[in-house]
């Protein structure tokens, strides 16, 4: 269930960064706001790398370095729109990455609780034969 919750938020998200990037100013200048949200993503970037979310979701960090580093072409070129979808679409891939690492984790446990089931009915099915605990 929370898988889907994160898939939805990430979604629901992705539907405002649209209208965000579509009503966003095109004077040609980077606004404050995007220099500021651009510095605060590439530093989550950064801190992705030693967290469970850049550890067990290597392809969503790599993601989303790239698009960090098209945001920063973008800063560099001056260009508000490109700063700012970019640097929207890191956060969202920052924030995949995490959903990502607690499927992965959940997945891992689940995948143990199953083993761990198995034994006991082969453990049971043993008993119940006569064979004794073995």
């Amino acid at each position: 269930m929370s898988k889907i919750r994160n898939v939805f938020y990430v979604m629901l998200l992705l539907c405002i960064w649209a209208g965000v990037v579509h009503a966003a100013d095109e004077s040609g200048a980077v606004q404050p706001a995007t220099t500021e949200k651009y510095q605060k993503v590439r530093n989550q970037v950064e801190l992705l790398e030693n967290q469970p979310g850049g550890k067990k979701a290597p392809e969503v960090l790599e993601q989303a370095r790239k698009s960090i580093a098209t945001a920063q072409a973008g800063l560099k070129s001056g260009s508000d729109k490109t700063t700012s979808e970019y640097a929207e679409m890191a956060a969202l891939q920052v924030v995949l990455a995490g959903a990502l690492a607690e499927e992965r984790d959940a997945a891992a446990a689940t995948e143990n609780a199953r083993k761990l089931l198995v034994s006991h009915e082969n453990r049971l099915t043993s008993i119940l034969s006569g064979k004794g605990d073995k």
